[in-house]
């Protein structure tokens, strides 16, 4: 068996791993043949993977982040019953195991989930280290939920339920890519994918049961507001939403983010908001009482063009 094929046997068999690096997720925004996988064995048994993909950019080649994939890096299957000092030890060989079967690249840039923290040995490895920052809720009530609330969510999510605002599922996939592309010519950006695929995206998620949509409506039943969220064992994610930028101040979005993480809690989950680094969406998802979690862009450049061009920047700086 290839690689490939053992990753994809042990992502059927290991329910953890999470659902930016599943297989079949890779297939979905990659496309099958544009990712790959470096799996650490011993006895038979994998303890270690981590799926990359390898792309020419400018001429160089670069293991990044897919489209649409907040996290990827390695993916840890530990030993059971490890002492603390004996698990860094461990997550250091297989990091450092990892950093010798990946292919030659240019430029190296992989962000890690949350829950990974010892990257000593990539910075070791003459690795740079950059934090960003998302925001999860876990492990409360709703009624401890609806308590964390900041008073502008209190007084929209109010404001909702007084004009008739509606929240409710749907398989609709054009509303919602219709409603996501408003959003992106709001914010003058063009959408950087087709509906083709985001609608490949959502037939994947449907097949493996990892994804869900709620939408808003108001009075009239005109839709206002969407997100589309995806979920493995663990975790719920934001990973797209929208909204009609002429009802934007009917709360819509805020009830549809209260049904979503309503969802996720309910199935005894973590509601991940995904992040961001724009001081203005981090706000509002800190308003939700948010618990404020640092993550990990593990980053290197080998490329002398590259390092050619960042120095022509910083002379014209």
């Amino acid at each position: 068996m290839t690689n490939k094929q053992k990753y994809r046997e042990f992502c059927r068999t290991e329910k953890s791993v999470p659902i930016f690096s599943k297989d079949w997720w890779l297939d979905s925004v990659c496309g099958i043949d544009n990712w790959d996988v470096v799996l650490i064995e011993k006895g038979g048994n994998i303890f270690a993977t981590m799926p990359y993909v390898l792309t020419k950019r400018l001429g160089v080649a670069t293991i990044h982040q897919p489209i649409l994939t907040q996290t990827i890096g390695i993916y840890f299957n530990y030993p059971a019953k490890q002492k603390y000092y004996k698990k860094l030890s461990f997550e250091k060989e297989m990091i450092e195991k990892i950093l010798k079967e990946l292919p030659k690249f240019g430029r190296f840039s992989q962000s890690f989930d949350h829950v990974y923290t010892n990257l000593l040995p990539f910075h070791w490895a003459g690795f740079e280290i950059n934090v960003k920052y998302t925001y999860v809720i876990e492990k409360i009530t709703i009624e401890e939920l609806e308590k964390n609330f900041e008073t502008d969510i209190r007084r929209r999510r109010k404001k909702a339920n007084n004009v008739g605002v509606e929240v409710y599922e749907s398989e609709d996939i054009k509303k919602f890519y219709e409603l996501n592309k408003r959003t992106f010519i709001r914010q003058s950006r063009e959408i950087p994918y087709s509906f083709e695929f985001i609608e490949h995206l959502y037939s994947n998620c449907k097949e493996n049961n990892a994804c869900k949509m709620f939408f808003a409506k108001d009075k009239e039943g005109l839709v206002i507001a969407v997100n589309f969220l995806i979920h493995d064992e663990r975790t719920v994610y934001y990973l797209m939403g929208g909204i009609d930028p002429n009802h934007k101040d009917l709360g819509a979005m805020d009830a549809v983010q209260f049904e979503s993480i309503k969802f996720a809690l309910e199935s005894g989950r973590k509601f991940d908001f995904e992040g961001s680094m724009i001081e203005s969406i981090e706000k509002y998802f800190r308003s939700f009482g948010a618990i404020q979690k640092p993550y990990y862009t593990i980053s290197k450049n080998n490329s002398k063009l590259l390092k050619v061009r960042q120095l022509v920047k910083e002379i014209i700086k």
